[in-house]
């Protein structure tokens, strides 16, 4: 009999021992009992005999492991650094598991659709609705994956136009894009690919040709016989960035993995781990798939918060669990960025990362950027210099972009008599109104009540909307602009990959004249014939109390900016109550190192990172008065740590999901020293409550 160390998945303990008769591999998924109830396990290696009796493990799941050494490794010290037990780490290595039900079955892998006949043929035949969208998509972009078209059309559609021989059905894209890099792009690949060893940020502005070089990186190493894997921030980016890999590597295979893929995860990672796949692209879960042989990773637009996973444990951040990969596995390592975090380029500027600048976009010209102030137009939602560029831009026949920091109608209803805001029961935020849906909605929780029409403290019905929403936006610019085809774009328009491709192909087909959106637009969206880009309150997340408002506010209206002349000649509207904020200086300049200076010179005498390292401790309970007190037993039992200790103090939302919450902020200089002490001491016996569903610990966190 042997035994073996066995984690538990989403259990809120590190491991525990099971016996077995054979021998069993390091990361293999066990099935074991605990308390009467069927668990996922995952063996950590062999243990000495226990003086006490142990269950024996139920069922093998893996015929072999997909964990080896290296994730293993990756896997004790995000424990560690994390915060978690290591059985939630390793459930991020897998995708959702259940003990009942089938997966699919991916018999359209690395299969193409491809047009058979010519197009002045195409044009003497006769289709119907569906098999139209086929032909018309297939002439536009080329070849799409067979597995794509079954997703989005009719197969009876499909395999009318397979019949008529209209239709072929392929292995790979036959025809290759074929992209000459400027002598700027091709030196800093082969720098690169000369220090493969070294973790390389690609640093230049939006439209610079950052991506092609990563391409041509992958190019090297998928011909070596490895394999890469590319991070992007959002899955809004995924649908156009495949297109873009599709065209650029026409014969090898192409895996995707992110949440919203729903069960087709399950498939696309049984591609990926048998070796079927030669990139992934994927969002921050797709950096713990178990791809073997990886000779590249790639983050895209490293800066997103996206990458910090904080809504839920674990809360890790995917660019650190990337480096560390690209290190066990001898990988390059490229960071992309026009605005990196400060931490990084901090990083890249005393050489631990190697810098690699653009300077000139590759494709368009830099647009031009006006900041309007509106602190005379305080009751006008659109300054007469964005309305006659809108004007002015679709008589050109071009597309703008109007970005809104706040999806809905209004971002509050307030009392114009006694000042009471209506706000979400569960959390201490303002409800958001949805004039489309007649609803108020707290968009934290979810929580949605009827329109109110009475004020509940002084019986008025004198209420007014206040704040600016999409859709409020989408509307007003209808009246002013009848004739022009708006389209909005945030999380309650469009709610799925599917609804994202449908847009992001109306956009690209010039169906749409304006696109109003949220952050959404900002990211990574590459369209030819964006000729404006309109901001709407560029100052929303300069109050946010946090030390990186400054540096999300820059980022943000860099990136939005961007959007503008890749293919035309490009314009930026900035409307700004605070003109001459040296951050408005810094875009209108177009310069991220005028900025960096500013801002890190603010961080160092604050001590904020990168020169002092953060933890953040959030206390709560359904009473605000335990939530203090719970917060004062925790910084108690840690006032003997390594660090300097802020609060307790409300955290910035004081209720969320009906829960009090209190923060704790620790500055040290040792961060493993000082998560070695708080593992020691956050604990039942010591604090007298049970700290696992009241205490978040968020090391290094990215949002307060």
């Amino acid at each position: 009999m042997n035994y073996f160390s066995v984690a538990i998945s989403r259990y809120p303990i590190q491991s525990l021992v099971y016996a077995f008769d054979g021998e069993i591999a390091l990361g293999t998924r066990v099935v074991v009992d605990i308390r009467n109830k069927k668990h996922i396990g995952y063996v950590l290696g062999k243990v000495n005999q226990p003086a006490f009796k142990v269950k024996g493990i139920i069922e093998i799941i893996d015929k072999t492991s997909f964990i080896d050494e290296k994730m293993m490794t990756i896997a004790k010290e995000s424990s560690f650094k994390y915060m978690t037990p290591i059985g939630e780490i390793l459930d991020l290595c897998f995708p959702p598991f259940k003990f009942k039900g089938k997966t699919l079955k991916k018999e359209s892998a690395g299969k193409y659709l491809s047009l058979k006949i010519s197009v002045s043929d195409i044009f003497k035949l006769q289709f119907d609705k569906n098999e139209t969208k086929i032909v018309e998509l297939l002439l536009e972009n080329g070849p799409m994956e067979y597995a794509y078209a079954l997703k989005n059309f009719p197969k009876s559609s499909i395999q009318s136009l397979l019949k008529k021989d209209i239709l072929a059905i392929t292995n790979f894209i036959s025809k290759q894009q074929n992209v000459k890099l400027s002598a700027v792009q091709n030196q800093i690949v082969e720098n690169i690919l000369s220090k493969p060893l070294k973790p390389h940020l690609i640093n230049g502005i939006t439209g610079s040709g950052k991506t092609e070089i990563y391409f041509e990186i992958a190019s090297h190493v998928i011909k070596s016989g490895k394999r890469v894997l590319i991070l992007v921030p959002e899955i809004i980016l995924t649908p156009q960035l495949t297109m873009r890999i599709r065209r650029r590597f026409p014969e090898i295979k192409i895996g995707m993995y992110h949440s919203a893929l729903g069960a087709s995860r399950k498939t696309e990672w049984d591609d990926v781990v048998s070796g079927n796949v030669d990139l992934l692209l994927g969002t921050r879960s797709a950096v713990w798939v178990p791809m073997k042989n990886i000779g590249l990773i790639v983050v895209d637009e490293e800066q997103d918060e996206s990458y910090k996973q904080y809504a839920m444990r674990p809360y890790y951040n995917a660019v650190d669990v990337a480096q560390r990969r690209s290190e066990l596995e001898g990988a390059i390592f490229i960071l992309s960025s026009a605005t990196p975090r400060i931490e990084t380029y901090h990083k890249a500027i005393n050489g631990e990362i190697e810098i690699n600048k653009i300077e000139e976009r590759s494709v368009g010209e830099i647009p031009d950027i006006k900041i309007v102030d509106m602190k005379a137009s305080r009751s006008q939602i659109f300054s007469n210099v964005l309305i006659n560029k809108i004007e002015e831009n679709s008589k050109n026949g071009n597309q703008t972009f109007l970005f809104v920091p706040k999806k809905g109608f209004a971002s509050r209803i307030q009392c114009a008599n006694c000042g009471y805001i209506f706000k979400c029961p569960d959390c201490d935020v303002p409800m958001v109104y949805h004039k489309i849906d007649g609803v108020i909605k707290c968009h934290y929780c979810g929580h949605t009540e009827s329109v109110p029409t009475i004020c509940p403290v002084c019986g008025s019905s004198n209420l007014k909307k206040g704040g600016i929403g999409t859709e409020r936006v989408e509307r007003e610019i209808s009246k002013i602009f009848p004739a022009l085809r708006i389209k909005r774009m945030d999380r309650e328009e469009v709610k799925d990959i599917a609804s994202v491709e449908k847009t992001l192909e109306g956009i690209a087909k010039m169906e749409f004249d304006v696109v109003v959106g949220t952050k959404m637009i900002t990211k990574g969206l590459d369209f030819p014939n964006i000729g404006l880009v309109g901001v709407i309150d560029a100052d929303h997340s300069l109050g946010m109390p946090d030390f990186r408002a400054n540096e999300r506010t820059f980022q943000l209206l860099s990136q939005v900016s961007g959007r503008a002349g890749r293919g035309v000649k490009g314009e930026v509207v900035i409307q700004t109550m605070e003109p001459e904020n040296p951050i408005m200086k810094a875009i209108l300049d177009q310069n991220y190192d005028a900025f960096y200076r500013a801002e890190i010179d603010r961080r160092k005498m604050a001590g904020y990172p990168p020169f002092k390292e953060l933890i953040l401790i959030t206390v709560e309970d359904k009473s605000p008065q335990e939530a203090m007190k719970n917060a004062q037993k925790v910084k108690d039992v840690i006032s003997e740590g390594s660090f300097d200790i802020l609060g307790p103090a409300e955290s910035p939302i004081f209720k969320l999901m009906s829960k009090y919450r209190y923060q704790i902020l620790l500055k040290c200089d040792d961060l493993d020293q000082a998560i070695g002490f708080l593992s020691s001491r956050i604990k039942v016996e010591l604090l007298g409550f049970e700290p696992v569903n009241s205490v978040k610990i968020d090391v290094q966190p990215y949002a307060f």
